[in-house]
């Protein structure tokens, strides 16, 4: 998967009309919650066999940050 699919990924799981990109603050946005962890969560599962934590979310603050976890799965 490339970054820009999985933004457009991520920008469809947080159901936001906000274009997302690398440096977008996640935590600007009133979407990024514990309903969105919980999704990425399983996406992380599904999509790259990565098993992720709520605790590993949290301090992520942009996409960029999540692409890091994806254990090389987003070129």
């Amino acid at each position: 998967m490339t970054r820009q699919e999985f933004f457009a990924s991520l920008q469809d799981m947080l159901q936001c009309d906000q274009e997302l990109d690398a440096q977008t603050v996640l935590t600007d946005m009133e979407e990024w919650d514990s309903l969105a962890f919980m999704v990425l969560i399983a996406f992380f599962d599904k999509n790259f066999g990565c098993r992720i934590t709520f605790d590993m979310l949290k301090p992520c603050r942009t996409p960029e940050d999540l692409v890091a976890l994806s254990g090389g799965g987003i070129a």
